[in-house]
């Protein structure tokens, strides 16, 4: 590869590597790279927040399970991005962020903005790496980006001191090993032990996290329900795998919530857990039928068994493990509802689904279409789901009772169109996340429903979406409060400490707009959709900011304070 410098060998190795989008905040250290990129088919989206910029990374790799980059500049500018950092740990996903740092010569001289960036983030990222020779730059950029995709996806940092990136190269040329990842390997064994399960279970049920969602695999999802006749449940990013309207999909796999999941993981003999981790969200494996039999599909080998003994633990990408599971039924006439069929065995049990299904609808009913002051939060979030009924719509949820509400509300059709913190639950990235949906998607409507709280965060972003001209609609669920945790106190205290828990009103319409976009400001909920048709229309970044009633308490923070660990004594 031919570079003047470490900065240009940087930047050439980006570009072949063919990134889109670098997510960056400029600092002196990056400008040997930036100079060169802001010429290139890379397209540089500066940010106002490191934080922010590392968000947006973290987005765009879960919508599109490519890595994110994100760049940032030394000491502050890298201890930034340590939220969005962990919650890419956390959600697994393939994100690379490259900081400068101070010269090699300068080290431990107290020099400007010094800090010990790859030991801090060690503990957090898949791999830390310090590159100190210019030769080796564009070695050290392929590496860091090949390795947030190699086994489970997951984040990686990469430290450039600013004279590695300044040096002249030797001889104006360094070595490069591009190296592209497409092996998908499958359980073959793991597979047998699922059919032979499948064959005696009556209450099978298949939950789809975020290790189907990256392994994109919709189509054998769809394909093995419908084969097999196993009812599923969907979450984090394998939510829309199956569309939440296909007959044999019951939405959230969330035994916590107010839904069908409930009745369905406590019922179950069968589990087949792919990509997913048993978690809080899980009740850490309790919310499963003590005597189900488990299937747990995981590329990790140390994922299966944690917080539940797993009947067939099956280490494998999950698409090719359902290509060959489809395949197996089919040769085994398995397929299907004939004489041979697996689906005849679960009929009683789908209808049996059906029937819960439609009783957690008619229960939530009056709350969806509650003419209440103020607004319930389940009657905002239903009308924001007649509205977006697109199947290219994206919806992000950013908060805490609010991500809740559009957990509980809304209808998934499309994969990679539902957005939210994941399990690390990092409020405060959703104007991010909105900006980088709004680049993924750039003809698809986007909407953020957040929390007042969360706004707050990177609120400044909005400058950067209307710098960029994207025009995107943040629906504020203003509930005037800290809610989650507002309530959580009340349940658990029997008040709340309004010291800390209340904000009072903030006018977030008349900020937006006096930053340049469109402000709606919405008390009654028959006012909501002429709201969001307005905010749509006027072609911007446009805020509806709803007045929630604070006193309503989400299934989330029921749920939390259900878990002796979360209690607290007055």
């Amino acid at each position: 590869m031919q570079a003047a410098n470490g900065g240009e060998a940087a930047a050439r190795a980006l570009i072949d590597l063919g990134v889109e989008f670098v997510f960056t905040l400029t600092g002196g250290h990056l400008n040997h790279i930036h100079q060169i990129l802001e010429k290139s088919p890379v397209r540089l989206v500066d940010t106002r927040h490191e934080q922010a910029a590392t968000f947006m990374a973290d987005a765009y790799a879960r919508m599109t399970g490519k890595p994110g980059v994100a760049m940032l500049t030394a000491g502050p500018g890298f201890t930034n991005c340590i939220s969005p950092l962990q919650q890419a740990a956390t959600n697994c996903t393939p994100l690379l962020v490259i900081a400068g740092a101070s010269g090699m010569d300068y080290r431990d001289k107290m020099d400007l903005q010094d800090a010990p960036q790859a030991a801090i983030a060690a503990p957090i990222v898949k791999a830390a790496y310090v590159c100190t020779q210019t030769e080796r730059v564009a070695e050290y950029v392929e590496t860091a980006f090949r390795m947030t995709l190699a086994g489970r996806p997951g984040p990686v940092f990469l430290e450039l001191p600013c004279d590695v990136l300044g040096r002249a190269m030797p001889g104006g040329h360094c070595a490069w090993h591009k190296t592209i990842l497409d092996s998908r390997p499958v359980d073959v064994h793991g597979v047998e032990k699922t059919i032979a399960l499948l064959r005696e279970a009556e209450r099978p049920i298949l939950i789809a996290g975020s290790g189907a969602g990256y392994a994109r695999a919709g189509k054998e999802l769809q394909e093995f329900v419908e084969k097999s006749g196993v009812p599923a449940f969907t979450c984090n990013m394998g939510r829309g795998l199956i569309s939440d309207l296909h007959p044999l999909c019951f939405g959230l796999a969330g035994p916590h919530r107010p839904l069908t999941a409930k009745k369905a993981f406590a019922e179950t003999d069968l589990a087949l857990i792919l990509g997913n981790r048993i978690s809080l969200n899980h009740f850490f494996g309790s919310a499963y039928n003590r005597n189900a039999k488990l299937v747990q599909v995981d590329i990790a080998g140390e994922e299966p068994g944690r917080n539940r003994a797993i009947n067939v633990p099956v280490i494998s990408d999950v698409r090719a493990f359902l290509d060959l599971l489809n395949s197996r039924l089919d040769a085994l006439g398995l397929s299907g509802g004939g004489a041979g069929g697996l689906t005849h065995r679960y009929t009683a049990w789908v209808e049996n689904l059906r029937a819960e299904k439609a009783r957690c609808a008619a229960e939530m009913l009056p709350a969806m279409t509650s003419p209440s002051l103020p607004i319930h939060p389940q009657r905002l979030v239903y009308e924001i789901d007649q509205f977006m009924d697109r199947d290219d719509d994206v919806v992000l949820g950013d908060g805490g009772d609010a991500l809740t509400w559009v957990h509980v509300g809304r209808t998934v059709r499309t994969p990679y169109r539902l957005l939210d913190h994941g399990q690390y639950w990092c409020i405060g990235g959703g104007i991010a996340d909105a900006i980088a949906a709004r680049l993924v998607y750039p003809d698809s409507r986007v909407m953020l429903v957040t929390g007042d709280g969360s706004f707050g965060f990177n609120f400044m972003e909005v400058t950067t979406a209307l710098r960029k001209g994207l025009s995107l609609v943040v629906v504020v669920a203003n509930d005037q409060s800290w809610g989650m945790i507002r309530h959580s106190q009340q349940l658990r205290l029997g008040y709340s400490l309004d010291s800390v828990s209340w904000l009072g009103f903030t006018p977030y319409h008349k900020m937006v707009e006096a930053a340049g976009g469109k402000g709606f400001h919405v008390e009654r909920p028959q006012d909501i959709r002429a709201a969001l048709e307005a905010a749509f229309e006027s072609r911007t970044v446009a805020c509806v900011n709803v007045m929630i009633d604070s006193e309503v308490v989400s299934p989330a923070s029921i749920a939390l304070g259900q878990l002796g660990a979360y209690k607290i004594t007055d």
